[in-house]
């Protein structure tokens, strides 16, 4: 109790002085008001979080076996650094499950670990050659690692969204589940996430050397999707010897300058700001953008997971009166990252289906613009991509839903191809 009453002694705080000097969400947009809570603020930062800003914004690290491996420069990439048996705290009967830990590489090229975890039948398989594998994305959106799918697999809390994972186990797939937000929690940056997905594969490969040779494709919805596009993209250079027979992708956010007009000051703004936070633990500098108030905030809600952080767009936030230059989306450091995280400047080479809630089909994603999928698409297929589209009908949950028939047919077409 002691490690976590601490922040939530300090966030009731800041709430207080959002209600005592803002008053509404409306007054935040007040600069006189917003002075004052930056100077609320700066009086609670300390040297040290002030000196090493990036660090003061990463998640709480995990002991166990999560715990730092130390320097993995020397190995290789998905090399297995530790590897154990899950019994989760809910036992899920007639599978094994495992959980690993690889040598990665993030945004800037530097070694890290990355975690994930193999679903494995224990029924044996009868179809042609190796037991297929799908890569299952889970759309994670929160910024502490207690939020990752292994440690709440081992805990028994997870929750797959949308719900295919126990219909890949009852069509006897094996089902490997990467923390894609790397070690840093790093959401939504496109490379972590696609080195993730790409090296945990390796992972697997060495644990279970057949697998190598079975048919394995990739599936990933909304923050799942960012890493399923991502690594299918970056797996020709990264990851060349790697063999996919496809990969699926709903509901994708590909464009962060539409998703700052869809989402920003609206009700995804909540998961708007986690998405910004995640950028700055990959992409330090973006930190310079974050004001007093703000920078406090991100030290508070470094370790939330996504239902506070979706619950917090109730708020409407304007991300941009929390900045320290007007238009900051508009900036120099911000255009940098949103251009290095717009997917588009190759294509893969296994086959895509991607998916999205359209209004062409019935109401449509009042989230993630349809636009600018249909725009990856077009550039995919530009650079020689096989990709196939899909418009549903809903909004980003029903769409999530309503294409699940569609998508599992797609993956059985997709293994038995492969």
């Amino acid at each position: 109790m002691a490690e976590s009453s601490g922040p939530r002694a300090a966030l009731a705080a800041a709430g207080a002085a959002v209600a005592g000097l803002g008053g509404s969400a409306a007054a935040l947009r007040n600069p006189a008001v917003m002075a004052r809570l930056n100077g609320w603020a700066a009086g609670r930062l300390t040297d040290e979080q002030r000196a090493d800003r990036r660090t003061a914004i990463l998640p709480t690290p995990l002991a166990g076996f999560y715990r730092d491996p130390g320097d993995l420069s020397g190995l290789l990439e998905g090399e297995v650094v530790r590897t154990e048996e899950v019994k989760p705290a809910i036992p899920v009967p007639g599978v094994a499950i495992r959980r690993f830990m690889v040598r990665s590489t993030d945004t800037a090229g530097a070694a890290v670990p990355v975690t994930a975890t193999l679903i494995e039948p224990r029924r044996p398989w009868r179809g042609h050659g190796p037991r297929p594998v799908v890569v299952r994305n889970q759309p994670i959106n929160s910024l502490g690692l207690k939020a990752a799918p292994s440690y709440r697999i081992k805990r028994g809390t997870y929750v797959d969204t949308p719900p295919l994972l126990p219909l890949l186990l009852a069509r006897n797939y094996a089902v490997l589940v990467p923390d894609h937000e790397g070690p840093r929690m790093a959401y939504s940056a496109g490379v972590m996430a696609a080195h993730a997905v790409l090296d945990s594969v390796r992972g697997m490969h060495r644990l279970r050397p057949e697998s190598a040779a079975a048919p394995t494709v990739m599936d990933g919805y909304s923050g799942g999707a960012i890493a399923t596009a991502w690594a299918a993209q970056e797996q020709p250079v990264y990851a060349p010897e790697l063999r996919f027979a496809g990969a699926v992708a709903g509901g994708t956010p590909t464009d962060y300058a539409l998703l700052y007009r869809s989402m920003n000051g609206r009700l995804g703004s909540g998961l708007f700001a986690a998405a910004t936070i995640g950028q700055a633990r990959e992409y330090p500098v973006m930190t310079e953008l974050f004001g007093d108030f703000a920078f406090y905030l991100a030290t508070l809600i470094r370790d939330f997971p996504q239902t506070p952080m979706a619950a917090a767009g109730l708020a409407r936030l304007d991300l941009g009166v929390f900045a320290t230059v007007p238009e900051p989306f508009e900036s120099e450091i911000a255009r940098a990252v949103i251009d290095a995280n717009r997917p588009g400047a190759t294509a893969p080479t296994m086959p895509v289906l991607m998916y999205h809630g359209s209004r062409t089909r019935f109401i449509g994603d009042m989230f993630i613009p349809e636009q600018g999928v249909t725009e990856l698409v077009d550039r995919w297929r530009s650079n020689g991509a096989t990709v196939d589209y899909l418009p549903v009908p809903g909004d980003h949950m029903i769409a999530a839903g309503w294409a699940m028939p569609s998508v599992l047919r797609w993956i059985r077409g997709a293994v038995e191809a492969g």
